[in-house]
């Protein structure tokens, strides 16, 4: 929460997060930047595999395949093929959809984390 002052140019009161006086424009001596909260989502497979264990999220009802090649319809999924890590939905009608291919683990590991927190979301189970 932000404290109040007053400034010493002009008396006005000054927030601390504010960086100028919002009365005459002078730097506010007594700033505070405001931080930014961790960015706690799973950047690997591996903490993905982590994070779901600790929130005891039903993978399989859900049908999210870590770490594996899942062929089957109706499933979103992420494994490692040689240098590329894959993110996927397969379709209903068996053909699948490549959300991500490419070397960029992180990203492969947020394109699938977010549509599990989406459908965690729509069924009612805390993720």
């Amino acid at each position: 929460m932000a404290s109040v002052s007053k400034c010493p140019y002009c008396g006005g009161l000054v927030r601390s997060d504010e960086q100028n006086c919002p009365g005459c424009g002078a730097a506010n001596e007594n700033y505070v930047a405001p931080t930014r909260a961790p960015d706690l989502r799973p950047k690997s497979i591996r903490e993905l595999k982590e994070y779901c264990a600790l929130h005891k999220l039903p993978l399989r009802e859900l049908r999210f395949f870590i770490d594996e090649d899942y062929r089957r319809p109706k499933a979103y999924g992420i494994y490692r093929d040689g240098q590329d890590f894959v993110a996927y939905k397969n379709k209903a009608d068996g053909s699948r959809s490549i959300r991500y291919r490419g070397p960029d683990e992180a990203y492969a590991v947020r394109a699938l984390y977010e549509k599990l927190m989406e459908m965690c979301r729509h069924m009612g189970i805390s993720g």
